[in-house]
């Protein structure tokens, strides 16, 4: 291959290494949205300019048209990969993923087709004419191919800078002076292209697209390496806010829409589109939020959201201020408590069913134990019961130095009449006798029955003489009970009156005392009250 060292070939080789340095330094600096695509866009810039600096050194024509064909692998690249770094850049990449990403390389790839088999058609280049008097340069006649090749790598770059046109003017600072650099870069490939298809070129057949490409790829790369505008710090929004599960979103005062991420979408339908629409118009939610923006509070609540099945959302609320007392906006953040929510609506229920279990539980603990120590048939106390309180009850009597009375009580001749009227009048007598019982102590008094017949009072505080006072009542009341439940002549009741400290000092001593008192009663003719040492 004949070929010799031009100043368009220095310039494009040139291009080529330094393409090189710029991929490999992009590529350790990859982290920015975009950034995975853009040492793409310089390696298939350092391909285009290889070629075309061999094309412009080479002498034959054959070669020429060679390398020509072969740059065009990375002129049709660039534009397409020009635009998925655009289109990830601003987070707009959703309609260039997967297979659909494919269907922008289909031009691309035709036209590299067109040109690979232009020799057939000469519909790129019709005609091939010699450049000036000792020079090794051709002049390309293009043919319409050309053209439409020519306005489909615009499209694709107009596309693209429209894009980031579009991130230039996000509300974060950090995204702003990122689109501004790329925009900045952008401006180089489309001013090159437009002089170099009108004949423009400062340095005859100097294809000046790949030169301005590679002025692209420095400025980006300078804004990474001097200005730090593609640093982590400054991507953070991108790392962090946008892939967070949570919606943001940013008001100013007036309610407009300042800035929100992509999960804003999911739970209020707003998108990077309804930014500086009002709130109220770009979502249908809203208005049921209730907020006001220029609220000087913050505040937190839940939400649920009306889906099937329903969504239920953390809202908190945060106002911003421009300064220490003019509102200036506000911070909304929400989250999905929908799995927090339902476990706790379970583990309430669970809570609820488990106090019902333990208040039931605790009903017929208090069931057993009043079974425990009452009669069955009277509701009085029982023996058991009269074993634990009168020992504690003369403990406290002994403790504070004061009285107890206890009556024995027993009714007169029940056997007679439990064997007359039968056992069910027996038991209406007894029953009968715990009611008034019942309804003539006081809250410290213990009224038990003893077994039988036989029934018991303990009366604390109570000296013989108010318990056989007492004692006389219950015995007339009784009377008058039986004779208006049908009983003619209704039973009578004998009693006996025993008295701590004055006729016993302990339990046993006090109930033997009662007892044959009781029994001094009953020998007395029955139907009266005797008191313990009197009149034995």
């Amino acid at each position: 291959m004949d070929w010799v060292l031009t100043p368009a070939a220095v310039i494009l080789c040139s291009t080529a290494a330094l393409s090189l340095i710029v991929f490999g330094l992009a590529w350790s600096r990859r982290t920015f949205p975009g950034g995975s695509v853009f040492p793409s866009i310089m390696l298939a810039v350092a391909e285009w300019s290889l070629c075309s600096g061999l094309e412009a050194g080479s002498i034959s024509l054959d070669w020429k048209i060679l390398w020509s064909k072969l740059e065009y692998i990375g002129l049709v690249a660039t534009p397409v990969l020009f635009l998925l770094f655009a289109a990830r850049f601003s987070g707009r990449d959703r309609w260039l993923r997967g297979v659909r990403q494919i269907a922008w390389w289909i031009p691309s790839a035709a036209a590299l087709a067109l040109v690979i088999t232009n020799d057939a058609h000469g519909w790129v280049w019709a005609d091939y004419l010699p450049g000036p008097a000792g020079s090794n340069a051709f002049l390309y006649v293009h043919g319409p191919g050309y053209f439409a090749i020519a306005a489909q790598i615009y499209a694709f770059v107009l596309a693209a800078c429209a894009l980031i046109v579009r991130s230039a003017f996000h509300t974060v600072v950090a995204r702003r002076r990122q689109a501004f650099t790329i925009l900045l870069a952008s401006v180089f490939p489309l001013a090159a292209g437009v002089l170099y298809v009108a004949g423009r070129s400062p340095i005859p057949s100097l294809d000046l697209i790949p030169v301005s490409f590679f002025v692209t790829g420095f400025v980006i790369l300078a804004g990474m390496g001097f200005f730090h505008v593609f640093d982590l710090a400054s991507v953070a929004r991108d790392a962090l806010v946008e892939r967070m599960s949570d919606a943001i979103l940013v008001l100013d005062s007036q309610e407009r829409i300042a800035d929100a991420n992509a999960a804003a979408e999911d739970f209020l339908g707003i998108t990077s589109s309804n930014i500086g629409q009002e709130a109220k118009r770009a979502s249908a939610v809203w208005p049921r939020l209730g907020l006001d923006c220029n609220a000087r509070e913050e505040r937190r609540f839940e939400f649920a959201l009306a889906d099937d099945p329903p969504r239920y959302v953390d809202v908190r609320f945060s106002p911003l201020r421009e300064t220490r007392q003019r509102p200036g906006g506000c911070l909304i953040v929400l989250r999905d408590i929908t799995e927090r929510h339902v476990a706790e609506t379970k583990l309430r229920g669970a809570n609820e069913r488990l106090e019902a279990d333990v208040r039931r539980i605790e009903a017929l603990q208090t069931e057993l134990k009043d079974q425990a120590i009452r009669d069955g048939l009277t509701g009085l106390f029982n023996r058991r019961y009269l074993d634990e309180i009168l020992p504690r009850e003369l403990a406290r009597a002994a403790h504070e130095d004061a009285v107890l009375s206890v009556i024995m009580i027993d009714i007169d001749h029940f056997k007679a009449t439990n064997d007359h009227r039968g056992h069910r009048e027996g038991d209406r007598l007894l029953t009968l006798l715990g009611t008034l019982l019942r309804e003539r102590t006081r809250p410290g008094d213990a009224a038990c029955r003893y077994g039988g017949e036989e029934f018991l009072l303990i009366l604390p505080g109570a000296s013989s003489v108010v318990a056989l006072a007492r004692m006389d009542d219950v015995r007339a009341a009784y009377s008058t009970r039986l004779t208006a439940a049908g009983f003619d002549p209704p039973p009578t009741l004998s009693a006996g009156v025993a008295s701590y400290p004055a006729h016993a000092q302990s339990d046993d001593d006090l109930l033997r005392a009662a007892d044959e008192a009781l029994y001094r009663a009953k020998a007395e003719g029955r139907d009266r009250v005797c008191v313990a040492g009197a009149g034995s």
